[in-house]
């Protein structure tokens, strides 16, 4: 048994189930129980915004020297991906594994200090013991995460160990975090489209692509749950592409009624060397035009201060893409935090709509950001609108466009070009109305 990975050679993956194939043939036959435990931890968000590899790899170096510590020299730690360790405790009853997690928990939360800087780490454990939670080893792996998950939802610096029944939730996040990398390899990726209704138009102008999953078990699962999943994997990069991809070929098809679609982008993939010219080959390929293409960057105020992010959207922005700035109301951006930044839209996040719109006092809030918006150009989104009333009230407040389920949800791309028609009926209708 060895305290820590040694063998870089073997991928994680492989020496993972090698040592819990061994460990597990040696408990079997000296007749003793083992601990498989799931360990994430949690950094701090400053670090995981600022993309500091060198010291993000010394910081994992000290927390592995600290786990390390916390047991002995026949258990097994092995790193998993950037967040994720497994270890195994050998020869352990319940009580005493409970104490050990207890003891790693506490070591890892102790702060560190690197180049002067402090950091405070947390963590969480799930724990599944051999034999009595599950004898193969790909089972009691499963468990431990799904107790992690359960450790998760109890708060930072816990854990949990399983007593014979999995929890649903957790079961299901095990689930979709372990197919997913083989989701768009087996073709159970698909897009949708949330049509944007533009009040000055009284028409559809354009619709927000979204991804979907249809597992085979779970049916269809948001991006909300899977998305994360897709950046551990380092998967985000070939979703961009498929989806942008993907997008051109749909509406490449339709040739009577021009839109603009937006499409999410991350400044993972705004920085690769080869984007532009990526994105240019793939409208070339559907003879799309750029201009229909609305990218969507999220809100990020030290991100887009960097120069290099900057001179990447204009360079965009020359080539003839649109811009908007997604989530805006989520964090702390300022319009002096943006105004130099070559974008066409904000678009106000779904959850500070809806606070505001709970607000009897959102008009205060609201009228001084589109007026400010509208000075400098820019056309006002107004996204998670799910009915009459919401969309009366922020229509007459002078938004652009409104998004939302009172339009219509998100639907394949035939079905939404059969509505446009309904769809623009219905609003226009309320519209006179209000």
């Amino acid at each position: 048994m060895s305290r820590m990975d040694n063998e870089p050679e073997l991928p994680k993956v492989e020496l993972l189930n090698d040592r819990l194939q061994l460990t597990l043939a040696f408990s079997k036959r000296y007749k003793m129980s083992t601990a498989v435990c799931y360990l994430r931890l949690h950094f701090p968000q400053e670090l995981l915004q600022q993309h500091d590899d060198e010291i993000e790899t010394a910081l994992v170096s000290n927390i592995l020297a600290r786990l390390n510590r916390s047991i002995r020299n026949i258990d097994t730690v092995i790193k998993i991906n950037r967040t994720d360790f497994a270890f195994l405790i050998v020869d352990i009853t319940e009580h005493d594994c409970k104490l050990i997690c207890e003891r790693i928990i506490s070591s890892i939360s102790d702060t560190y200090t690197i180049d002067f800087r402090h950091f405070s780490i947390s963590s969480n454990i799930g724990i599944c013991m051999f034999p009595y939670g599950a004898e193969e080893p790909e089972e009691l792996l499963v468990i431990a995460k799904a107790q992690m998950y359960v450790a998760e939802a109890r708060g930072e610096n816990q854990f949990s160990l399983y007593i014979g029944e999995l929890d649903q939730m957790a079961s299901r996040k095990v689930l979709i975090e372990n197919d997913f990398p083989y989701a768009l390899k087996r073709g159970q990726l698909h897009v949708q489209f949330q049509p944007q209704y533009s009040l000055e138009k009284k028409a559809i102008e354009g619709a927000e692509a979204l991804i979907r999953w249809n597992h085979p078990s779970l049916g269809e699962v948001s991006p909300a749950e899977f998305i994360s999943y897709a950046e551990e994997a380092g998967m985000s990069n070939q979703l961009f592409f498929w989806v942008f991809e993907e997008v051109c070929r749909q509406i490449a098809s339709e040739k009577n009624r021009i839109m603009k679609y937006s499409i999410n982008l991350s400044v993972n993939q705004l920085l690769l060397d080869s984007f532009l010219q990526d994105v240019k080959e793939i409208l070339r390929l559907y003879s799309v035009a750029a201009k229909q293409i609305t990218l969507e960057i999220t809100e990020n105020i030290e991100i887009y201060s960097v120069k290099t992010v900057n001179e990447r959207l204009n360079v965009l922005k020359e080539a003839g893409f649109t811009i908007a700035l997604d989530d805006f109301g989520n964090g702390y951006f300022s319009f002096s935090d943006f105004i130099k930044l070559p974008i066409d839209y904000i678009k106000l996040d779904r959850n500070f709509v809806f606070s505001l719109w709970k607000n009897k006092k959102h008009k205060g809030v609201v009228l001084p950001i589109i007026n400010m918006a509208h000075n400098l150009g820019l056309q006002v989104i107004i996204e998670g609108i799910e009915d009459q009333t919401q969309f009366v009230e922020w229509a007459q407040l002078g938004c652009d466009i409104i998004q939302g389920y009172f339009i219509s949800k998100p639907i394949y791309f035939e079905t939404m070009m059969a509505s446009i028609a309904e769809i623009e009926e219905k609003a226009g209708a309320v519209r006179n109305q209000g």
